[in-house]
Formats: C-alpha cells, sequence, structure tokens
C-alpha cells in the first residue's frame, strides 16, 4: 500500500495497536521487576537467617567443646591414676581433631556465606605461633618434631587475628603431619615497603609438581603417602587460600632443597586508616580452677 492511500484512520488504528504494545511490554517489565525485588528481598532474608543459623551453631559446638578440652586438662593435671591420665590423654587428642575439623568448617561455611569482613588488630604471629604449637603438642612429641620461629621483622602486624591463626593451624597442621619423624618445622614472618610474608616450610614427602594448585580446591584428597594416616576433610587448604584472599593477599607453595614452603603473602594496612579492636590468638576461651579465665 502506498502512503498516499493510507488514511487517517488507518494510521489512527496502528498508532493506537502499537501504543497498546508498548503499554503491554511495561506492564509486563513492571511485573517482572516487582518479582524480581519480592525475590531479593527473600534472598536477603535467606542470608541473615544463614548468618544466624551459622553463628548459632558455632556457639552451640564451640561452647561445649571448651567445656570438654577443660574438663580434660583439670582430668590430666589432677589425675594419679596412670590409666586415666591415658585415657584423658587419648581423649584430649580425639577431642582436638573434633575442635579442628569443626573450625574448618566453620570457616569453610563463612566463605560460602560471605560472612567473612576483616576485623583488624595490632597481631603478634609469636603468640598465634605459640599456641598453634600448644595446640598440636600431641602429633608434636609423638614424631619428636622440632617447631621453631624466626622473625625478619617487626613483631606486631596489623591484620585479623582470626584469619590469621586459621590460617596458620592449617599451614602447621600439615607441615607437622606430612614431616618426616624427628624433623624440623620453621616458621618464618618476613616483611618489606608493601608486604607481610609468612613462610611455614617442612621436611616431608612434598607436593607432587601436578598437585601444587589443585591442592587449594575443597575436598581434594590425593595419595596420603607414608608420613599421613589419615586423607582429613580436604578443606585445610581451601580454607587458607579463602582467608588469605580475604586479607587482600596471595598463597603459593614452592620445594627448595628437599623441603616443601608455604609462602603468605599479605599486604601490609595502615592502622590510621582501621578501626582496631583488641588483637589476639586464638578464639576459644577455656576455664582453669587455678586462675580464672585462660586462653586455650
Amino acid at each position: 500500500m502506498e502512503m498516499s492511500q493510507v488514511t487517517d484512520e488507518n494510521l489512527l488504528k496502528e498508532i493506537s495497536r502499537r501504543f497498546e504494545e508498548k503499554q503491554a511490554s511495561i506492564a509486563e517489565m513492571e511485573f517482572m521487576t516487582k518479582k524480581l525485588l519480592t525475590l531479593n528481598e527473600k534472598n536477603q532474608d535467606s542470608q541473615e537467617v544463614k548468618s544466624q543459623f551459622l553463628s548459632l551453631i558455632k556457639n552451640e559446638f564451640n561452647n561445649p567443646m571448651s567445656s570438654l578440652l577443660n574438663i580434660v586438662n583439670m582430668m590430666i593435671k589432677k589425675s594419679d591414676d596412670a590409666k586415666i591420665s591415658t585415657l584423658s590423654d587419648m581423649m584430649k587428642r580425639e577431642l582436638l581433631k573434633l575442635d579442628f575439623s569443626l573450625k574448618n568448617i566453620f570457616s569453610a561455611s563463612e566463605i560460602e556465606a560471605g560472612e567473612i569482613a576483616n576485623d583488624y588488630s595490632v597481631v603478634e604471629i609469636k603468640t598465634i605461633f605459640d599456641e598453634t604449637v600448644a595446640y598440636f603438642s600431641s602429633i608434636i612429641e609423638e614424631k619428636s618434631l622440632t617447631l621453631e620461629y624466626v622473625s625478619k621483622c617487626d613483631e606486631k602486624i596489623i591484620a585479623d587475628s582470626q584469619k590469621l591463626d586459621i590460617i596458620l593451624l592449617n599451614l602447621i597442621s600439615n607441615a607437622c603431619e606430612y614431616s618426616y619423624p624427628d624433623a624440623k618445622v620453621f616458621v618464618t614472618l618476613l616483611c618489606d615497603e608493601t608486604n607481610y610474608t609468612i613462610e611455614v616450610q617442612d621436611e616431608g614427602e612434598g607436593v607432587y609438581a601436578e598437585h601444587t594448585k589443585q591442592i587449594y580446591n575443597r575436598f581434594a584428597h590425593f595419595e596420603t603417602g607414608k608420613t599421613r594416616a589419615t586423607a582429613g576433610l580436604g578443606l585445610g587448604l581451601s580454607v587458607v587460600r579463602g582467608m588469605v584472599e580475604a586479607l587482600d593477599g596471595t598463597i603459593d607453595n614452592i620445594a627448595r632443597d628437599g623441603k616443601t614452603i608455604f609462602i603468605v603473602t599479605v599486604k601490609k594496612i595502615d592502622e590510621t586508616k582501621v578501626d582496631l579492636s583488641t588483637g589476639f590468638g586464638s578464639n576459644e576461651f577455656m576455664f582453669d580452677d587455678s586462675d580464672g579465665m585462660v586462653e586455650f
């Protein structure tokens, strides 16, 4: 049809039809927008419930775990019966294994939920190192390992103490598990103008070249070899990577002179630009009958 043959009536009908189509499209877009907003609100509510549930579960497990560990410590300290002392020591080892697994499960859940905001404080790596050595004293004694800490810069750094605690727990645990008997494990703190670097070095079977990147994947399991009796949960190094990345850092591993070295690098924080809380090492407190509350 030529333009000259288009009547005003036909033109008005076409304009009306297109206007109705546009109104229908707008109505559909408004409906979809409302639906998306509703879904977003439900998602936010779900995230809040998940966060509250995670916090509740952590408290439900951590509080009785701390009490049980404290009771076992008191039994070991006060019992004169060799059999009770032996059983108490065995119970303590199993409780610590469970406690360590729970720490990683909760940490992995927090990473998955995005609940890993940094809480900066002045942290002493040596304090966290000493607590970690005490935590793994059983395997250290069992394998006659020697753990040494070396600092080549200022002892105190600005960081999230909880994250550093989880990082060192996992790296030192792996170093102890995979080291040969009578071996040495070194934890070294280095620094330059912009970064802090923590190196954990062990004398063991090492990481196969083809697995150097895969070991950071969640639930990754490889041949445990002769130095580790069980495969574990496969969460430790994935948790370490998540915590390191939350601190805007990196993690890598290398082999040097027959030794395996895990290298964690995090950026220095300007303390004038963050709100500092009280720094400490582990987050578990236990009660002792002699002088009240003690840190475990």
